[in-house]
């Protein structure tokens, strides 16, 4: 197969993804929730230099939480639309959550959002001075905001560090690589990303760089971060599998313990995704051989569902470490195979 194949039906893929996204939602004022299992999930106004937005802390009252997850959502999301079941879930007496939208949030805000995500943060450390570990969650686009965010939280925060462990969940690291893949189908997450970039890539590469995480490992190491997880599919149609081993890789060179999870195969009751063979094959079979053959490769997973094995997995990493049930590696790999 021609590498400029696969790069054609990966960006009809992109195209056809993007379009399916959850349409534009305004981030405006909202109600506080109080679920049945007791959890408060309170809308806050996260600062920023173009106003404020909308955001959630999630927490148990009348506790004091020693822990705070930080989520990242991806393109096309708003937290609201995708992420409150996941915040619900995660919240323990000694956990609190914190998650926000972004300026242009629609857009592919990875600095912006990278500052947005930090000021969430230390809104959140700012109710909870109880809080000790700090771990950051980002799916997809998130993915790059929430690595941009390690890097850059020392401006906002006297020089320090902010972020302890990092899951990284079919994260962009490379934005270089997805901003071409949008732009040669001329969809508007190319747009985007110029919008925060300030540019094409030909005309500020510099930019581009600094919003790829996978390039600034060694500043996450020297940041001291102590471990991170990384999960990616091997038939993923939107960020390609190989953004996931070019992170990892980046890590693992700069002595950042790091897990590395393959996920192959999803169930044959499962949704697979956005699929990489798809993105090859769809345009001219019209279907998806994946489906077709019964192949089942997992692809890129929605953020909402947490069944999808690729987000199913990152979960419940996130919850062996709360449970004290994880050991950091150096550098260890995991497959996960639903069809085993």
């Amino acid at each position: 197969m021609q590498r400029g194949a696969r790069a054609l039906g990966l960006l009809a893929t992109l195209a056809v993804l993007l379009t399916a996204l959850p349409g534009p939602q305004a981030a405006s004022a909202a109600d506080d929730i109080v679920t049945d299992s007791g959890v408060t999930l309170e809308a806050i106004q996260v600062p920023t230099p173009d106003g404020a937005v909308h955001g959630r802390l999630g927490y148990i009252a009348d506790t004091t939480p020693t822990r705070l997850v930080v989520f990242a959502h991806g393109y096309g999301w708003t937290i609201d639309a995708g992420w409150l079941h996941h915040m619900e879930r995660t919240v323990r007496n000694d956990t609190a959550v914190v998650a926000t939208d972004f300026r242009d949030n629609l857009g592919f805000p990875v600095l912006r959002g990278a500052e947005d995500l930090i000021q969430a943060t230390l809104l959140a450390k700012e109710r909870f001075p109880t809080i000790e570990t700090v771990y950051l969650f980002g799916v997809s686009m998130g993915g790059a905001i929430s690595g941009t965010a390690i890097v850059e939280a020392p401006r906002f925060n006297a020089g320090q560090s902010l972020f302890d462990v990092w899951l990284d969940v079919e994260g962009v690291s490379m934005l270089h690589e997805t901003y071409y893949e949008a732009r040669a189908v001329g969809h508007a997450a190319a747009d985007g990303i110029e919008r925060d970039a300030g540019g094409a890539f030909e005309e500020v590469p510099g930019e581009y760089l600094r919003r790829s995480p996978a390039l600034r490992a060694d500043e996450m190491a020297a940041l001291g971060i102590e471990h991170t997880f990384l999960v990616h599919a091997l038939n993923d149609g939107l960020v390609p599998y190989d953004q996931g081993r070019e992170m990892a890789a980046a890590l693992v060179a700069a002595g950042v313990p790091t897990k590395f999870v393959t996920v192959t195969r999803d169930s044959p009751d499962q949704t697979s995704g956005t699929t990489g063979t798809n993105a090859l094959f769809g345009a001219a079979l019209g279907e998806d051989p994946n489906d077709t053959f019964g192949l089942d490769l997992a692809g890129h997973a929605s953020e909402a569902d947490e069944h999808h094995p690729v987000m199913r997995t990152a979960f419940d990493a996130l919850e062996a470490m709360l449970d004290g049930d994880y050991t950091p590696f150096t550098y260890t790999e995991a497959v996960v195979d639903d069809k085993l």
